[in-house]
């Protein structure tokens, strides 16, 4: 066997979620080009000391980060900042910290992305009242994106169209807790679109509304769809806006008009056999880019 001659590089990982996806990944990128995912967690915890240990340990070049919502998070943010700022990150630390928040999530696609449709949202009660008081109905969910131990389909908590329904919610979670937006109404079909980089593709996924709310992924049915040229525009801007390469969205079409209901940071890809081997061509592309850069602008320096 062919002695591998690229050079190790060494990626640090604060990963909790999709475990057997980021396993493929990791496994392809040492094989084909090796790289090693250096685990930056101590038995599966983060820890300051451990985390400033090990980049001190190993030349790391490029960090991926991959949480799920929780307030703890932001020693790890605080600990990336002040120990860590100049690594670069697959997704920036604003992008993780925005996904984790579907508030934080839509108030950025509404400053930023004003072409971009999603569904009326309401933030404070006054908003949320003068909605049903207009026969609006609302869909009511968890406003943290992904919680640890809550499945998806548990975090939507409902949908109401009365204030009595809302205080039922209300006396169950406190206000800050949820995320209330517009109920589109039913559809039998939801497209999610996975992002690496400039590279799309689209599938169809069922409505967890509909029918049996415990459905997994396995039971959906998923099929590829072309995406417009518009909206794959769109799609790619919201990446440029939250400074993110590899994402998801999902969006629904009401009047032939898409409309943008989730923002996911590094989904789980379960259904894109070949991420795997995108995403890592695209880590090892962009380091490779990234250190023929740096050695240009030192060759220049000394020229």
């Amino acid at each position: 066997m062919a002695k591998n001659i690229l050079k190790r590089i060494y990626i640090g990982t604060i990963n909790e979620r999709d475990p057997e996806i980021f396993k493929e990944i990791k496994d392809f990128c040492l094989t084909h080009y090796n790289i090693k995912f250096v685990n930056l967690l101590e038995k599966k915890k983060f820890s300051k000391k451990y985390f400033k240990k090990k980049i001190k340990k190993y030349p790391i070049s490029f960090l991926i980060v991959k949480l799920y919502s929780k307030n703890s998070n932001e020693k790890i943010y605080n600990a990336l900042n002040s120990l860590a700022p100049n690594i670069p990150l697959l997704n920036s630390i604003e992008a993780v910290r925005t996904c984790e928040s579907r508030k934080k999530t839509f108030m950025l696609m509404q400053t930023r992305c004003k072409e971009i449709k999603i569904p009326e949202f309401y933030s404070t009660r006054d908003e949320v009242l003068a909605a049903l008081s207009s026969n609006k109905k609302i869909i009511i969910k968890l406003d943290s994106h992904n919680p640890e131990h809550v499945k998806k389909e548990d975090r939507i908590l409902g949908i109401v169209s009365n204030q009595k329904e809302i205080s039922t919610i209300l006396s169950q979670y406190d206000f800050d807790e949820i995320f209330f937006q517009e109920y589109m109404g039913k559809f039998d079909i939801i497209y999610k679109v996975y992002v690496i980089n400039n590279w799309i593709v689209s599938i169809t996924s069922t409505d967890r509304l509909q029918g049996d709310k415990h459905l997994s992924p396995l039971d959906l049915v998923h099929l590829r769809v072309s995406i417009d040229e518009m909206l794959k525009n769109h799609i790619l801007k919201i990446g440029k806006q939250f400074r993110m390469s590899i994402f998801g969205i999902d969006y629904v079409i009401k009047n032939n008009v898409p409309y943008i209901i989730d923002i996911n940071d590094f989904p789980s890809f379960r259904r894109i056999p070949e991420a795997v081997s995108l995403i890592s061509d695209y880590m090892y592309n962009l380091l490779t880019l990234r250190e023929y850069a740096e050695l240009l602008k030192t060759h220049i320096a000394t020229y």
